[in-house]
């Protein structure tokens, strides 16, 4: 049957030898992980944490002082959703340089970026390119940031300190990892901190008689010190979180826990705030104590179950309540404002509870 060790099965049941096939042009690649960033195997980096990521922009430039011109350009720059800059180096298998000029290549880019990459350039060449992409950059980082919810300024601020702080990802891809640079990989992630360097093969398999491509990409330069030393962040101390969050936070996490004993709905306490959700347990609103102080209203859920219109309704009601820009699908305004505008978000609120259980509210 041949093939690489690597098999398909059709949907007839037939099993069909998948063989390795080396990529036409370096291009193709570096095109691939634009539009495909998972390729980069966050799960494989962090198994305990996986790593999710947005394209910051593609050949962005690096200059080696203040207020010049790019000396250099990084084949891609991505953040996760820590907001860690992570740079992507791509090279394939034949070129000679992916063995020892690489390395010293990305080290430069990446100690010149730290200095002299303007906050305010990151966050427009992300917009740019998001934009290009069809993506709404507030959904995107919304997205990104499922478990600490931000606004653009607020996640562009986090990547400000890591920049400063030195906390950055450094990536070489290929289709091919030599040993060499295998070893080099795990050397450097083991000796530098917070700094981290790795590598990921991203292999493809086509058939002669079959259509479609599988990729198999693999991490190298995981060490046990540096999983521990990059490993998931520990659960924050609730009490510490509600002793630091501003006065209308903890006044608003009063008013929901008076709605929800009127409504018969549940406010149920999180590491980092509380939920209000249906007995049912349908989330209502979520609110986030210090560090974010916000209140994250859950709109996509309605429209999953096509109550689009009134989703639509409640984001125009909540878009006037604050100056911050919020998203489409689980706007997060702080919690000043919606103790501001109370007596409009506390009928949002029942209303959306409505729409779960129509004969409990």
């Amino acid at each position: 049957m041949g093939g690489d060790g690597l098999f398909h099965m059709d949907r007839d049941g037939v099993l069909i030898a998948m063989t390795e096939t080396r990529y036409s042009a370096e291009d193709v690649l570096q095109e691939l992980l634009e539009r495909h960033p998972d390729l980069l195997a966050g799960g494989q980096m962090t198994p305990e944490d996986p790593r999710r990521w947005a394209l910051i922009a593609r050949e962005h430039g690096v200059s080696d002082m203040e207020a010049s011109g790019a000396r250099w350009s990084i084949d891609h720059l991505f953040v996760d959703q820590e907001a860690i800059p992570t740079l992507v180096e791509v090279k394939r298998s034949t070129d000679t340089r992916i063995r020892r000029e690489v390395v010293g290549q990305l080290l430069d880019y990446a100690a010149n970026g730290v200095l002299y990459w303007p906050l305010g350039d990151l966050r427009a060449a992300f917009e740019s390119t998001q934009r290009a992409l069809g993506r709404d950059p507030v959904d995107v980082i919304a997205e990104l940031c499922l478990d600490t919810p931000a606004t653009i300024d607020e996640f562009f601020g986090r990547l400000g300190d890591n920049l400063r702080a030195g906390k950055i990802r450094m990536v070489f891809v290929a289709d091919v990892i030599p040993d060499e640079l295998k070893r080099i990989t795990e050397f450097l992630n083991g000796q530098m901190a917070p700094a981290e360097v790795l590598a990921v093969e991203v292999k493809q398999y086509k058939a002669e008689s079959h259509p479609g491509t599988v990729f198999v990409p693999m991490v190298f330069g995981r060490t046990a010190t540096s999983s521990v030393r990059h490993g998931r962040r520990p659960t924050p101390d609730r009490q510490l979180l509600l002793e630091r969050s501003a006065p209308e936070t903890r006044e608003l996490l009063k008013c929901f826990a008076e709605l929800a004993n009127e409504l018969g709905l549940v406010l149920r306490e999180t590491p980092r705030g509380a939920v209000l959700e249906t007995r049912s347990k349908d989330p209502v609103a979520y609110i986030y104590l210090a560090v974010w102080d916000t209140v994250e209203v859950q709109l996509q859920p309605l429209r999953d179950r096509g109550w689009s219109d009134d989703a639509d309704e409640v984001l125009q009601i909540l878009r006037a309540m604050t100056s911050k820009a919020v998203t489409s699908k689980n706007p997060n305004l702080p919690t000043a404002d919606a103790l501001t505008h109370w007596a409009r978000l506390r009928p949002v609120l029942t209303r959306i509870a409505a729409l779960y259980e129509p004969n409990a509210v």
